[in-house]
This record gives C-alpha cells, structure tokens and sequence, in this order.
C-alpha cells in the first residue's frame, strides 16, 4: 500500500492519510442513546428530528418577537440615515459628518443585517422614498492602523459596479492606492453618473461593529480624513455601541475637537431586562401561541441569571433555549412529543412490537400506569388487556389534556399580570412589588403564586367604584381576547365576569360587586394556576425542574482538559475498554501526565521516558499472563523436550527473533513517546528552555481535584 510504503520512508516528512469511512463503528451516523436501557434502534433519529421541529417552531416565534423590538430601531436609522444631509443647521462654519450610535448591548446579531437590507433595498421613486444606499461592514480586526481602516472602507464600496452589476476587481496597476479615499470619490461620481443621481440621495453607509474595540487614535484619524471629504461623499456612520448611553463613551473618549466635526445622533435599543421579559413572556405564557415543549422555573432561573450576570445577548438567549430542548429530547419518551409521532396506529404498533423496542414499550407502558390516566382499582386487570393501541391512545389523552392545561395555566397568568399591572397603575400599595417577571413566572410554574394573587382578590375586592368600573371593563375586554376553545373551557368564569358586567351598568352597589368579583377571581386562580407536574404523562412535554446543562453553554476547559488525562476512562464506552485494570486502558499521554504530576519544576525527558518504558513493560507483563490459549482445544501447548544440538539451534533462532521482537517495541515505544510529549507539548502543559536542552519546565502546578 502506497501509505505504508511512505510511512516506512525516513525521507518524508509529512504523510497524507485518506479517509475511510469503513473504519467508523457507526456507519449509519445515529449517535448512540444515553438510556439504552429504556429506547429502541430508531429512537434517537426520531428525537433528533422531533426536536429540529419543536425548536425550528419556538426559533421562529422568537425571531418574530426580535425583530418586532428591532423594528423601531431600524426605522429610527433608516429615517436618520435618509435625512442626514437635508436636516442640517444653517449658518455652520463647516459641514459636520453624520454618525448615527446604536446603543444596546442586548442587540441580536440580526439587527444590522436588517439596517443594511432596509438601506440597500429600492422602494417606489414615484413618492421619492428611493433607499438605494450603500452599506459597507467594518469590524476591529480590519482597524489596527489608518492605513488597513481606510483600505477597507474605500474596498467595501469601491468594488461593486456603479451599475449594480457583477462586483469589479481592481487591476494592480491602478493609479490611485486602495486606501486613497480619492478613488472613492471617483467612484461615488461615476455612481452618480450612472444613475443620473443629480441630488447626491444615495448615501455611504459604514457600519462600524464593535465600536468600543476599535482603537481611539485610529478612529480619530478616520473621522478627520473622512470628514474632510464630505458632502462631495455623503458618509454616514453608525456605530454599534455595547455601553450604557450614560455617560456616552464617545464624548468620554475622543477628545472636543474631534467631536466637533461629528453630528451624533442616539438610538437607544429597548432594555435588555425588559426584552428578555417581552420574548419569555410571549413565547411560552401567550394564550394564543402553544409551544411544543414548555420550559420549567429551573431553565428560566438560568436565562436570568446568565443574562445579567455574564451576557445580555439576545442571541445567547436562543442558545440557552436551544440547549433546554435538545437536553429535554434525550429521555426517550420524548419522541411521542407530537401527535402520531410514531406515525399511524399500524405503523406505530409495527415498530414497537419489534425485539429491539420492547425496552421503550415497557418504559412506556410503567409509566401509564404509574400516571392518574389509569385509576389505582384497576391497575390489578388493565395491564393484561393492554396492548400498543391503547398505550398510544393513553398518551394521545394525555397530549390533549396537557395542552389544554397548558393553555388555562397561560391565560391565568396573563390575567394575574393584567390585574397587577391596574393595581400598580393605581397606585395600590402591593406586596413584593419588586418581583420581576421571571420571578411571577417560576412562582406560577411551581404552583407557589396564591400569595400573589391573594393579594391582588383582597385589593379588587376594596376597589372604589371609579376604579371598579375600569377594572370590570378590562377583565371583560381579556375574555373576549382568548381563543375560543378557552372560552368553551372557562364558560362558568366568563359568565360571571358578564354578571357583574351587567351588575355594574345596572348601577347596583359598587361594594356588592366587587366583593363577588374578588372571590371568583380567586377560585378561578386557585383553579387554573397549578404546578403542571400534577398532569399525567407531564414529563414528555415540560422540562420541569430538570437542572440547565450549563457546563454546555459554559464550560471549564481546563478543568475538563485535566480530567480527561487523568480520567480518560469517564469519556469512552464500557465496549472500547480492554481490561479490568484501568491502567491497561490508558492512553499514553495519560501515562505521560501522571509522571508529569508527580515531578518537580523541571523535568529530565530521559527519566520520563524511562518511567514511560517501565509503565508499558509492566502492561505488557499482565497482557501476556492472561494471553488467549494456543491449543486448537483450548488448552497451552506442552514445552519442548528435545535436548542436544536441535535444541540448542531453536533457543537460538527464538533468541533472535526475541531479539529483533524488542528491538522493533523499544522503536515503537519512542515514537508513541514522542508523540504524547507533542500532544502535551500542544495542549501547553511544558515549556521547552534554552539552558538544558533535555529538560522541560511545568506550566501547571495546581493539583487538580
């Protein structure tokens, strides 16, 4: 084989490997299951693909909900953007350099792809709302000096065609350099030219990212030549601020004289804190919108917290919710998430009677029976008249009726926040007004709001009357907002809003009222907002209180770097180990670090290496005490008895075979030692100097746990 041939030759020095997908153990790409114990064959693709839906349906709601909060903003810029050279004061010495400043920190990474297609997108000239802009992206890593930042606005713009065709490539022996901003003006004119553009409305958008990271002097530098240029180029600058509008790092860090040639104008985004609110809130408590999987007090307690504590990144907060779904698709029963997920009921009943399913089937059938869909007298006869068909039609029921709890429990809540939010706009003294929104939200989850809304009945039930009426006219207004499944559902609690409705414009007694108003809201909460952990089957389709995975979404490198060497055992399969010892499945830059650990400051690379061939001999002693019998029987075969001369030749052919034997391991041993010394050599654990060459020094000196 051509491989081996170029790996036996000492001359080359690096050698290609094709792939060979023959060598994968897992050839039909399913990743194995971490219950096998409890799933069938098919199971993890079936999950993978019912989560890739039930994420792919929360994704879209969510980014619907992110770009109606990003929708003002744009508009904010856009209308700047179009005004930027026809607002302007008169009378000013010289024409100021418009910079438009996008402060949030919470911004999704979206919001600028949005700016940029709403400036290039051309709309109807006929009532002069032309948007036909250029939009050129800059980021720090193209900003080190003047010379790269000028380079790569000028390239941003100058390398599409004037006429909107195929973008152009500059010949090398232009005349003006790429960073002359001449040949920006150049081209500007010959856009215009083009367009028989005689107003100058299109407009030099330059997007600078990651404001804050550019370097001051540079950015000065910029700001000066650019400004220099205009209106003959009508530039106009937004930058993407992540710092809290006040104090403004722009006036705090560039000096009045540079200040002077801008025109700042802001575009404060939303609060992060009450974006994040808005988007929980709307996407899994909206009485409208049901999603696939809801999210338990423990996976908003995380958002929270990683939200103010390291990242108020609207983008993280999608990763955050990605991960709660596919964490809550790894137990198996969760492939029975949507309606007929197994398919119809002879295609379902066909796959679980297989062999391999019986696990699942069994998994499935305790946990109907551990459930309320089965009364306790019955459990002694049902099980011997069930079959796959009513299993899937018990969890059909239980489907159907946690759904519909959900959607009760999600309109409950909206109303405990609508009757607290009157309250607060009245002035009324409420306790625990400081609670936030994600702290009502896992309150209610766990079935722990009553003294919240026990509050809230005892102040409707002291409403004055001119209050009251405001109040009753609301309550009424929700009611007739919800969908009409929930009206079916709360037809007994609508119907008594109706009464005092008609009570109230009857002019009856105010205190009447508002006693009886007072007391079926509270049995209606009482009613509806339960933890849904009491519903059947609830775990198929409620993260509950699930601890987040949050090693995932922030992880330790080191300290998983240093269990990894020290326990490699942890991160392979019981099949891929070889023995009992676990010294006998370790890697050989794990025998190399544990040597590592047990050295000094500096290490003498012979004595490492020989502790590495003593190791590897000691392994290699137990492999052979417990090597395979060579009989055909089974049994060892009987010592030699020749003597004399025969004998004598065969020691000595086996001597040198025995000979050659170790000759070829010690080779082997040095290579497999040198490549764990890069290994570690890589990952930073030693430090190669300069006064003994066969010494290396330790990088790490904390014992790790």
């Amino acid at each position: 084989m051509a491989v081996d041939t170029d790996l036996e030759d000492v001359n080359q020095t690096t050698v290609y490997i094709p792939f060979d997908d023959s060598d994968d153990a897992n050839t039909n790409g399913v990743p194995p299951s971490l219950f096998p114990e409890r799933d069938f064959h098919q199971g993890c693709q079936l999950r993978f693909q019912t989560c890739k839906a039930a994420w792919g349906k929360c994704l879209k709601r969510m980014q619907e909900l992110i770009h109606s909060l990003h929708a003002p903003v744009v508009e904010s810029v856009v209308e700047q953007v179009k005004k930027s050279y026809t607002d302007e004061l008169p009378g000013l010495p010289y024409p100021e350099l418009p910079v438009i400043s996008v402060t949030s920190s919470s911004t999704s990474s979206s919001l600028f792809d949005e700016i940029s297609f709403r400036l290039e997108e051309s709309t109807d000239e006929l009532f002069d709302d032309l948007n036909d802009h250029f939009v050129t992206h800059v980021f720090p890593s193209d900003c080190a000096t003047i010379t790269g930042t000028m380079k790569t606005i000028v390239t941003g713009f100058v390398s599409r065609s004037p006429t909107g065709g195929q973008d152009m490539k500059r010949k090398p022996s232009a005349s003006l350099a790429a960073y002359d901003i001449a040949l920006l003006e150049a081209w500007y004119r010959a856009v215009c030219n083009a367009r028989d553009d005689r107003h100058h409305r299109s407009r030099l958008v330059i997007v600078m990212h990651d404001f804050e990271q550019l370097e001051p002097q540079v950015v000065q530098d910029m700001f000066e030549i650019c400004s220099l240029h205009i209106p003959c180029l009508p530039l106009v600058f937004i930058l993407a601020l992540a710092s809290p509008p006040s104090p403004s790092y722009i006036r705090a860090t560039y000096p009045h004289s540079m200040l002077a040639l801008l025109r700042v104008r802001d575009c404060p985004f939303p609060l992060a804190e009450k974006s994040l609110h808005d988007i929980l809130l709307e996407t899994f408590f909206d009485p409208v919108f049901e999603p696939d999987i809801m999210i338990g007090p423990t996976t908003i307690d995380f958002v929270v917290e990683f939200f103010t504590r390291h990242t108020s990144s609207l983008d993280g907060l999608l990763s955050i919710l990605q991960l709660a779904h596919m964490k809550h698709f790894e137990e198996p029963l969760s492939v029975l998430v949507p309606a007929q997920a197994l398919g119809r009921s002879k295609d379902a009943s066909r796959l679980l009677l297989t062999p391999d399913a019986f696990p699942f089937l069994d998994a499935l059938f305790a946990q109907v029976h551990r459930s309320a869909l089965i009364a306790p007298v019955e459990h002694a006869t049902s099980w011997r008249n069930a079959t796959v068909d009513l299993l899937l039609s018990s969890v059909e029921t239980a489907r159907d009726t946690f759904r519909m709890c959900a959607k009760l429990f999600r309109v409950a809540f909206r109303l405990v926040l609508l009757v607290r939010r009157f309250m607060l706009v009245h002035e009324h003294k409420i306790v625990q007004s400081d609670q936030t929104m994600p702290d009502l939200m896992c309150l209610a989850l766990r079935g722990r709001l009553g003294s919240v809304y026990g509050h809230l009945c005892s102040i409707v039930r002291n409403l004055p009357a001119a209050q009251l009426e405001d109040f009753v006219q609301e309550v009424h207004d929700f009611f007739e907002n919800v969908p009409e499944d929930v009206k079916a559902e709360e037809d007994e609690v609508i119907s008594r809003v109706e009464t005092a409705y008609k009570m109230f414009c009857r002019e009856e007694n105010a205190q009447e009222i508002s006693d009886l108003l007072g007391n079926w809201l509270s049995d209606y909460f009482k009613l509806r907002i339960v933890a849904l952990e009491d519903v059947p089957l609830w775990d198929i389709w409620y993260t509950g209180s699930t601890p987040f995975p949050s090693e995932l979404i922030n992880p330790s490198p080191r300290a998983s770097i240093l269990a990894g060497l020290i326990h490699p055992q942890d991160y392979v399969s019981g099949e891929q180990r070889n023995g009992d010892d676990e010294d006998d499945d370790l890697p050989d830059i794990s025998i190399l670090f544990k040597g590592y650990l047990e050295s000094a400051k500096m290490i003498n690379v012979y004595d490492w290496f020989q502790s590495f061939v003593v190791f590897l001999e000691g392994r290699k002693r137990r492999v052979e005490k417990t090597r395979i019998p060579d009989g055909a029987d089974g049994t060892f075969r009987t010592p030699s008895r020749k003597k004399g001369k025969h004998k004598q030749v065969e020691d000595e052919v086996v001597g040198e075979d025995a000979g050659e034997d170790e000759e070829e391991w010690l080779v082997e041993v040095q290579a497999r030692f040198i490549r764990a010394l890069q290994e570690l050599d890589y990952l930073g654990f030693i430090k190669h100097t300069g006064r003994k060459v066969d010494h290396v020094m330790r990088t790490v000196f904390d014992s790790p746990e």
